[in-house]
Parts: C-alpha cells; sequence; structure tokens
C-alpha cells in the first residue's frame, strides 16, 4: 500500500490551514449570472422589423403584430442554491404580419416572426444582465427570427370566435445559428384580430448559450420552452406602436419597509463594501459603491442572502466557532429582504458612497513575489484546467514563512489555487513533469504527482476568490529550507473566454535565526462508493472492477488500490457502501487522536457530488463537539476555517468524519461507478487538522 499512501499524501486538499480570512464576496455578487465583469448593455425599448406583407387579393386582411398585447417567454429549469425552479423572462419586442385569406384559409401567408431577445426581462435584473452580455450576447445580436415553412391545421374557411389548433413548422435563428423548430397551439379570429398562442421546446446547445452552470449556484436543464402569445391586429383600425414598454414592470414601492441607512446600510458597508468597491476582487462581478448600486439588484440581493449563498460561509452554526466568520445574523438578513420586498426605497440620496472600513488585517510584506515567469493562455476548449506551476524561493539559508498571499491576476478565470511546498529531493521530477507539457507549468489533478510523492512536505495554501492574507499564529510557520520549491496549482475555469494569467505567491519571512513550532497536518479519510442508479444508469464502467481498473489506467495501479483499502481501514461493507439508494449514498470513518495536540484549523473536501460533510470530535459522549458541518455543500467554495479558540486534542480522542453525495448534481459523460480517486468523474471524503503538539504551542 505504500504508492496508495503517497498516492493520498499528494492529494491536492492536504493542509487546508490558508484560510483565515474570507472576505465577503458581496451579497447579490456572485449572484447566479455574475462570475465575469457583466456591465448591462443598454437596452432600447424599440419595436424591431420585419418584413412586411401586402393584402392584395381580394378578401386577403393583413394582420400585423400590436406588441403592446404580445409576448414571447421563455421557461427553462433552473437549480438555484440548492433549490429548483422555473426561471422565465418575457419580451415585447415583437414584429411580423399574416395575410388571411379568408375565402381559403390556407391560401393564407404567415410572415417570419422577429423577436428583440436584448429587451427579455425575468425577476432577476443579473440574470438578466448575465443573458444579454455573455449567453445571447444580445449586443451583437439582438434579433431572433421564427421563419414559418408551412402551417398545418389551417381550415377552408376561418369562422369569427373559432379556435383552431395549428402546427408551425420553420426555422429558427438565434446568434445567426438556424436550427429546425415547430410551433404548436391555437389560432383565433375575433373581428379585427387574430391571436396565436404556441409553444416550442428547443435546447439551449443548438443555439452554443447554454446549458448554464456558474459557480456552483446556478445550474440549468438544456431544453427551454418558448411560449408565443401574439395578437396580431388590422393596422388600418389600431395604430401600431413604435416603441415597447419594459416587459417586467418597475418594482413599486409598498413602503413600511426598514430604513436603508439604519437597517441595509451597515451590512453592505461592512460584508459588501470590501470587495465590491472599484478595484476589489469581486468589483470584476458586481460594483457597490453607492445606494443606488444596491437598488438596481435588490431582488438579487434578498434571494442571495436568504438562501445564504452570500456571504460564502457554508459552515453551520452548529459548527464550532470560527474566526473571521462572515455569516450574516438573521436580522441582517431579514432587514435586506424587507427592504428589497417593499420596494427598495431609499431615505438616502442615491449617490451615496458605500466605502469598505480599513482592512482589520495586517498586510503580507512581500519579500519573496513568486511567480510562473510568463502568462499561462489556456483555452475555452477545456473549460476546467487545472495547471501547476513549480515557484522557486531561491533560498540560500533556512527561513520560515509567517505568512503569505496568493494574488490572482485574472479574477474571472481563476476558480481557486493551492499551494504546496515540495522539498529539494523533489526538484528534479517537478522540472521533468513542466519540460514534458508545453508553456508554462503543466497539466495536473493531483499538484505532484507519483514522481515526487516522497519529496512533498506540506501544502499550506487553498485559495477561493474573496480570500484575503493568510498569516499563521504567533510562535509558528511553515520551514523553507534551501532548495525547496512551491508547486501552485491554479484551477481555471475558461466559461467564455482565456486571457493571459500571470497570478503570483507574495511571502512573508520572519527574521533569520528564530525557531517557531511548525504546524503539521492531519489527514483523514472515509470512503466513497457511488454505484450507477438502477434503471437509470448503464455501461461497462457500472462494473466496480471496471471502475478500479479504469482508475489504473488514468492515474495508475495504486490510486487504484485506495477504494479497497480506505474500506478497509474504516471497517465499511463496500457491499453497504454500494448499495442502491437511488442516486443518494454516504460513508464514515473513525479516526483515533495519536497524541496530545493542538488543532488550529480545519477543512473538508468532496467533489461535485458532494451533498454534505461534518466532523465530529468525540461523538456519542457527553464531550461530542462538532467541528465542522457542512449541511450544503458546494464545490465552489472550498474554505479552510480557523477555531476561534483552539480546539485541544487528547490522545485517544475518537474523530468522526461523515460525507454524503447525490448523483443527481453532476451528469458524468460515461455511466460509471464512483469512488474514491482524483478525477473529475471521481469522488472523495476527505479532511484534515491543522495541528501542533500541546506542549510547545504558543499562547
Amino acid at each position: 500500500m505504500r504508492r496508495a499512501g503517497s498516492f493520498i499524501a499528494n492529494h491536492p486538499w492536504v493542509g487546508g490551514l490558508a484560510v483565515t480570512v474570507v472576505a465577503l464576496l458581496g451579497v447579490g455578487g456572485w449572484y447566479v449570472w455574475g462570475q465575469v465583469n457583466v456591465p448591462d448593455l443598454p437596452v432600447l425599448y424599440v419595436v424591431p422589423t420585419a418584413q412586411q406583407l401586402v393584402a392584395d387579393e381580394a378578401g386577403e386582411t393583413l394582420y400585423r403584430v400590436q406588441p403592446a398585447r404580445s409576448s414571447v417567454t421563455y421557461e427553462v429549469s433552473e437549480t438555484l442554491a440548492g433549490f429548483d425552479k422555473t426561471a422565465t423572462g418575457l419580451t415585447r419586442g415583437i414584429a411580423g404580419d399574416v395575410v388571411l385569406n379568408s375565402a381559403d384559409a390556407q391560401a393564407s401567408e404567415f410572415g417570419e416572426i422577429v423577436v428583440n431577445v436584448q429587451q427579455l426581462e425575468s425577476d432577476e435584473e443579473m440574470r438578466d444582465r448575465r443573458l444579454r452580455h455573455d449567453f445571447l450576447e444580445s449586443g451583437d445580436y439582438p434579433l431572433a427570427r421564427f421563419a414559418p415553412t408551412s402551417v398545418e391545421g389551417l381550415p377552408v374557411s376561418v369562422e369569427d370566435g373559432a379556435s383552431y389548433d395549428l402546427t408551425i413548422p420553420g426555422e429558427l435563428t438565434v446568434k445567426e445559428l438556424t436550427r429546425s423548430a415547430t410551433l404548436s397551439g391555437s389560432a383565433t379570429r375575433s373581428g379585427d384580430e387574430l391571436r396565436l398562442q404556441a409553444s416550442t421546446v428547443v435546447k439551449m446547445s443548438d443555439f452554443e448559450i447554454g446549458p448554464i452552470e456558474l459557480l456552483g449556484f446556478v445550474k440549468t436543464g438544456d431544453e427551454v420552452t418558448l411560449n408565443f402569445d401574439i395578437v396580431f391586429v388590422d393596422p388600418t383600425t389600431e395604430e401600431i406602436p413604435t416603441t415597447t414598454r419594459a416587459a417586467v414592470a418597475d418594482q413599486v414601492a409598498t413602503g413600511g419597509g426598514p430604513s436603508f441607512r439604519d437597517a441595509v446600510l451597515p451590512t453592505l458597508t461592512s460584508s459588501c463594501a470590501g470587495c465590491h468597491n472599484d478595484g476589489g476582487v469581486g468589483s470584476k462581478v458586481w460594483q457597490l459603491n453607492t445606494a443606488q448600486d444596491a437598488v438596481d439588484v435588490a431582488s438579487g440581493l434578498s434571494l442571495v442572502t436568504t438562501t445564504r449563498f452570500m456571504p460564502p460561509w457554508p459552515a453551520s452554526d452548529q459548527s464550532a466557532a470560527f474566526k473571521h466568520d462572515r455569516s450574516l445574523s438573521q436580522d441582517q438578513i431579514d432587514a435586506v429582504v424587507a427592504w428589497a420586498e417593499a420596494g427598495a426605497e431609499l431615505d438616502v440620496d442615491p449617490s451615496t458612497p458605500i466605502v469598505a472600513p480599513p482592512p482589520a488585517i495586517t498586510p503580507v510584506r512581500a519579500d519573496l513575489t513568486l511567480t510562473a515567469g510568463e502568462p499561462y493562455v489556456g483555452s475555452t476548449a477545456i473549460r476546467d484546467d487545472y495547471r501547476c506551476f513549480a515557484l522557486d524561493p531561491k533560498l540560500t539559508s533556512t527561513r520560515w514563512m509567517s505568512a503569505f498571499e496568493f494574488v490572482a491576476d485574472q479574477t474571472e478565470i481563476v476558480h481557486h489555487a493551492i499551494g504546496t511546498k515540495i522539498t529539494a529531493g523533489g526538484r528534479d521530477a517537478l522540472a521533468a513533469r513542466d519540460a514534458a507539457d508545453p508553456g508554462p507549468g503543466w497539466s495536473c489533478l493531483d499538484v505532484t504527482g507519483g514522481g515526487v510523492a516522497g519529496g512533498m512536505a506540506n501544502q499550506f495554501l487553498a485559495w477561493a476568490p474573496g480570500q484575503f492574507e493568510t498569516r499563521f499564529p504567533e510562535g509558528t510557520g511553515l520551514k523553507l529550507d534551501p532548495g525547496d520549491q512551491i508547486v501552485l496549482q491554479v484551477h481555471y475555469h475558461f466559461a467564455h473566454s482565456a486571457p493571459p494569467d500571470l497570478s503570483q505567491l507574495k511571502v512573508e519571512l520572519m527574521p533569520e535565526g528564530v525557531d517557531p513550532l511548525e504546524v503539521t497536518n492531519w489527514i483523514m479519510l472515509a470512503p466513497a462508493e457511488l454505484p450507477c442508479r438502477a434503471g437509470l444508469e448503464e455501461g461497462p464502467l457500472c462494473d466496480r472492477n471496471a471502475a478500479l481498473a479504469d482508475i489504473a489506467t488514468r492515474f495508475g495501479v495504486g490510486p487504484s488500490f485506495i477504494p479497497n483499502g480506505l474500506a478497509r481501514q474504516c471497517g465499511a461493507d463496500i457491499a453497504v457502501l454500494s448499495a442502491d439508494t437511488d442516486g443518494r449514498t454516504g460513508a464514515s470513518c473513525v479516526h483515533t487522536v495519536r497524541r496530545d495536540q493542538t488543532a488550529l484549523f480545519v477543512f473538508g473536501h468532496t467533489h461535485e457530488l458532494g451533498e454534505t460533510f461534518r466532523m465530529t470530535l468525540n461523538p456519542g459522549t457527553p464531550q461530542a463537539k462538532v467541528l465542522l458541518d457542512i449541511p450544503v455543500w458546494d464545490f465552489a467554495w472550498q474554505i479552510g476555517y480557523e477555531f476561534a479558540e483552539p480546539v485541544e486534542l487528547n490522545r485517544g480522542d475518537k474523530i468522526l468524519v461523515e460525507c454524503t453525495w447525490d448523483r443527481a448534481h453532476l451528469k458524468v459523460p460515461e455511466p460509471r461507478y464512483i469512488t474514491w480517486s482524483e478525477g473529475t468523474v471521481d469522488e472523495m471524503c476527505f479532511s484534515g487538522l491543522t495541528v501542533v503538539p500541546r506542549e510547545a504551542r504558543a499562547s
């Protein structure tokens, strides 16, 4: 089992003491559609132009779209902050003609229907901005067109007030991509009006729009239902407007809401502005500089605070007390929600600045600034790109790291980063991996790889957007010897673009000659066994032995031993763990404290199928203490936590680690039995405590 043990040691989440300060990315900032800077496109509420038909035969009547009484809506399934819902949006920017032949309806002419997608509006302004800017690209392609190729179901003659079921095959063009689509519904003529009510189902992927998945907060289905409710009128009897009103009326203030100045502004100032003021780490997502900025996305603020997606603090209040807890109190959430629901009224001038207070954290003194040397340029062809870079501190004597800060260059694509110290013995293996992969760094999942397993000393950094610098507790630090290197793994998420990135690591060193206490990391694992769902998934990799063989092919023989080894170590019955439970499974393991020590930090980790995580000290006893509870796991927010008061661990104490998963969270490319390993289609129950020996701990 030596190779398997080395593989576990090299997992990128070994360590986890990195996050001592997690900055709030801002209430509403990362909401749904906000991974990159989304300046709102100017929306012109004008009626689009369609080809105009002419009624030039006896018995023919021209009907033209009356946009004020017409709409085109979309409906798509959406999982938002863990809750399933249907997202809807509506536009009235519609144009088109029909020439109805009363004597022979089947000889009628149906022109194309032109729809202004830039005018689509939903109940969330942030959603609309993101759709307009990035997915529909409506600045370049503001119009969608449906061109009928035939109309099936028309009678010979049309009776006034009668409804007729119609099928209208045609071609739908969005973003200059044309696909076949068929409208199904009914049409009714009433005097000078003709009303068409029909729908069609299309796939977003056919038009390179989706499915959409952003930061673990929102995920949409691929199929979209388009509903056409169009009133055509005789333009000789009713004037057709050239402009439209907004599809969704502005929220009307109801009064009676809490004071923005007294109840909402303090929360925005203390918990949002630090990242979302102009130039902050979250400003590429959403800028919060004035009171009006909050009004513009009030409903989004209400949503992300209610669901507790913002601020990004997954730990529940059942966990131990942590430093730098950025979660909002229920009173703060209630105030934001009540303010938004009452119409987001301001009792201050809209231009009132919202400015973050000075940070309470001592900035990192950059004694070393480490980079890859040249920018890394990825590609949107690889949506999630894990890249490792070997950074050389070039030390000539032993030094101790007291603090560090990862500084993302292109924050819109840098998803998270991991830093691991590699001793001098691993330099050649790192150099070989770097040389074998063109460009700076190398493609990696396991940070260092088997070739340098024996040289790994410690992982110390786990960064996600919004985190500030990390400072080790006084009297402790990370030892750096001459020849040591730092492997920096960066997870790039190339959703829409791949700009050159040159992120950096700033390191503060202690004075020479000091002898601090070295922190260590105690890793605790549990099995992960997720069988294919009976009746839903079939394939050769649904066999567990075949899945283990696939792991050996992808990562080597050693990693394929880990699932069975973990089951034995934890006393688990694989047959029980792998019993079909409709896609939802769980596993646990009890670990024994081997020496008296003090825990400073805690972290937990699963992959994208993770649902919950919990670590408990001495479970089932009067002294039981939940160290970390994450009731809704989110792969996007992999946060380490610093205990408000160090936790004393006595030799013989027990620590229970528990994880659950749900296969519904991620559609894998090929049905497979999922078990413990490194890949994106594999899973883990991985956790740890950062500890120091109790007798030597500095006060």
